[in-house]
């Protein structure tokens, strides 16, 4: 059997019971906060009360203890939380003034109001909120980077910004 290339598109198949899911199986939140205090962004306290913060205000469950490892000035800290329901990860590079925080969730929560947060505590001037349904192969398949057939709608569209 001859092997697939790795752009071409694997999720639809001519057997309906072995087709890709149509269902989102969860959610991403994709947040990058640029313009931060430095200092603050260094201070792994601080990540860790803002993770504590969206993981309490959203009714999420940690799954053991949390990981984190700081860098060092100039550079930051990384945090990781284990969930039942996925994952949050936080890196931050203080050399850039940028932080980035990924939550991965498989069931639908609140929204946090990261904009508002992040710009408070850690002085971030500008906040980008992103969501993105995952598992949903109708609005997710394809990217700017990878083929995809005819059917498929961009990535860029299958991502939802999230105004302020």
């Amino acid at each position: 059997m001859p092997a697939t290339p790795l752009n071409a598109t694997t999720n639809k198949t001519s057997d309906s019971s072995t087709a890709a899911p149509s269902i989102s199986v969860g959610g991403q939140w994709i947040v990058d906060a640029s313009g931060c205090d430095p200092k603050t962004i260094q201070s792994l306290a601080t990540i860790q009360a803002i993770c504590q913060d969206v993981i309490a205000s959203l009714g999420l469950k940690v799954v053991g203890e949390p990981q984190s490892h700081v860098f060092g000035p100039p550079h930051g800290v990384t945090a990781l939380y284990l969930l039942s329901e996925s994952h949050l990860a936080v890196h931050t590079y203080p050399e850039h003034g940028v932080a980035t925080f990924n939550l991965v969730c498989c069931r639908e929560t609140a929204v946090w109001d990261w904009q508002s947060q992040l710009q408070s505590r850690l002085n971030a001037t500008n906040v980008r909120v992103r969501h993105l349904r995952r598992g949903a192969w109708e609005t997710n398949e394809a990217s700017d980077t990878h083929c995809c057939n005819e059917l498929s709608t961009p990535i860029s569209e299958a991502i939802t910004e999230v105004a302020e």
